[in-house]
């Protein structure tokens, strides 16, 4: 998930907490005889929208650096979730978000990694690649 789409998700989300926050404070809490005074519903809903910006930056700047040391051309790994044709994959000890050229693999198979984008591998089967990859 990257640019627009993250943002988009991040604001969904963060107004889908507000809501919820304010719906508990001001609905169902008076209702058990709980009262919030406005004062600390408004410092509560301006915390949590701060929170979700300061988070929703640090995570959009993550999604978009390059690892400090990819998996090389060639490398393997195994699936891990399905790929179909998205998933994930295990290099080394790494989990990686993947996408696979061709048809679909499933979990355990062995897999060979033709191009490193971001944080996102294009993998292809072991098999395929067995005689011209390492």
């Amino acid at each position: 998930m990257r640019g627009k789409s993250f943002l988009v998700y991040a604001i969904v989300l963060s107004l889908g907490e507000q809501a919820i926050l304010l719906f508990v404070l001001l609905l169902v809490l008076p209702r058990i005889g709980l009262h919030v005074p406005g004062w600390a519903v408004a410092l509560l809903a301006t915390s949590l929208a701060a929170y979700s910006v300061v988070l929703t930056r640090l995570n959009y700047t993550a999604l978009n650096r390059t690892p400090i040391q990819s998996p090389g051309i060639g490398a393997r790994g195994r699936v891990v979730q399905a790929l179909d044709p998205r998933g994930y994959v295990r290099v080394g000890n790494e989990l990686w978000s993947a996408e696979v050229e061709g048809d679909h693999l499933g979990r355990g198979e062995e897999v060979v990694v033709l191009r490193v984008s971001g944080l996102h591998l294009t993998v292809a089967p072991a098999s395929e690649n067995a005689a011209g990859e390492p």
